[in-house]
């Protein structure tokens, strides 16, 4: 749980923390699905977000992965 801050209503607080942790498992799942190849329609389907939601976090995952597709432009004009 996050430190409180001293005016937080704790019911509120809770619930919030609660929502985060089930995100965090929700967008490792994704990961998961994403990396075993389903297809972007069906995962959104799942977790009734946009294709094209899961088409980005599928794009900002196969960055993460290749650290050469990270790199801006200015990088490699400065090789």
């Amino acid at each position: 749980m996050a430190d409180m801050a001293r005016d937080e209503i704790p019911e509120l607080r809770a619930l919030r923390d609660e929502y985060d942790r089930a995100r965090d498992a929700l967008m490792t799942a994704i990961h998961e699905h994403l990396g075993k190849g389903e297809p972007n329609a069906r995962i959104a389907r799942s977790v009734d977000w946009s294709r094209e939601y899961i088409a980005r976090i599928r794009k900002e995952r196969a960055e993460s992965d290749d650290p050469q597709s990270a790199q801006s432009p200015q990088d490699d004009e400065n090789r």
